[in-house]
């Protein structure tokens, strides 16, 4: 049984006992049209006039995080953990096997956008989830094995240390000056246009000045809000989908490989290890992170919220112990 770990030294939690993926083993794609019985059942799915799905989502085959499972907090002398409540499902994006998101339509591409919305709105009801995460792995370098085209919606009973570390430099940004640390950068990218790459009424692109991979891009409101899932505006919407379009079709011209991820505010109205009444939605600004991959940044860089082992140390141990050296 799979479980979460705090390392004492670093304050991370990690996944230790993680079965792993299930392979359907029959080599039929189980995310295409007609094979929905390979899958769990559906949970939202958006449909045409005839009733056929357009996008789907289900529960994960072999979930990190589970619903079912108690919270079950407890130590281990200077040790904590607890279960790995929580959830994760696949959201299948399109009824083609094979199309990357720049072959999208508008509706197609916005269509996602609206399942990321509803899956995230759904899984915040939930207080026991401190943190919904929903991203998307194109390419093996990137860690997808799976050519369908399909994103991961993941709910944590704890917010992720990057996120974290995130909310503690906003938040000292605005204490000190009141304004809203995302704000303030891009206006000062739209000022400089040297890492600007695409702008329109609602959103801008950049690459970030202390990029992680080559090409990196960020696609940030121009206008301040905590949560991705709170925009409602149709012409905003519209500005989104024809934004990250573009930046896909510029994107796959130098990567064939990539994550994307939502970065929204945390299940949270505060930012909880301060202890104060300064509500995250003042500080915390939602934005999209595109990162590409390449062979030299996916051999040394990765960007996973969580360590996630198949082996737990009690196990490893015991197997490097029995080795005869």
């Amino acid at each position: 049984m799979a479980e979460l770990r705090r390392d004492p030294l670093t304050g991370d939690w990690v996944v230790v006992g993680y079965g792993g993926s299930k392979s359907s083993g029959t080599g039929v794609c189980p995310f295409c049209p007609g094979h929905e019985s390979m899958t769990p059942p559906t949970i939202r799915e958006y449909t045409d006039d005839r009733g056929d799905w357009l996008v789907r989502c289900f529960a994960a085959s072999n979930p990190i995080f589970v619903i079912e499972v108690a919270e079950d907090k407890r130590g281990e002398g200077l040790y904590d953990k607890m279960g790995n409540v929580g959830a994760h499902e696949i959201i299948v994006e399109n009824r083609s096997h094979s199309r990357a998101v720049s072959m999208y339509s508008k509706r197609e591409l916005q269509l996602v956008l609206d399942m990321y919305r509803d899956r995230i709105l759904d899984l915040k009801g939930d207080t026991r989830f401190k943190h919904v995460q929903v991203f998307k792995n194109h390419g093996e370098l990137a860690g997808s094995y799976l050519l369908h085209p399909h994103s991961h919606v993941l709910a944590t009973p704890i917010v992720p240390s990057r996120v974290s570390h995130e909310i503690i430099t906003t938040r000292g940004h605005f204490m000190q000056k009141e304004r809203c640390l995302l704000c303030d950068i891009i206006n000062q990218e739209v000022r400089q246009g040297k890492r600007l790459v695409s702008m329109n009424r609602s959103f801008v692109a950049i690459c970030p000045f202390a990029s992680r991979f080559p090409y990196e891009t960020w696609i940030v409101p121009r206008f301040h809000e905590a949560n991705y899932e709170d925009l409602v505006d149709q012409a905003v919407k519209d500005d989104l989908t024809e934004m990250l379009l573009d930046i896909m079709k510029r994107i796959e011209q130098f990567a064939n490989a990539y994550t994307m991820e939502i970065r929204t505010s945390p299940n949270t109205t505060f930012a909880e290890p301060h202890g104060d009444e300064l509500p995250l939605k003042e500080y915390h600004h939602w934005h999209i992170e595109i990162l590409p991959r390449d062979f030299r940044s996916s051999k040394y860089k990765r960007e996973d919220e969580f360590s996630v082992l198949s082996i737990t140390p009690e196990e490893a141990a015991e197997s490097m112990r029995a080795q005869r050296i």
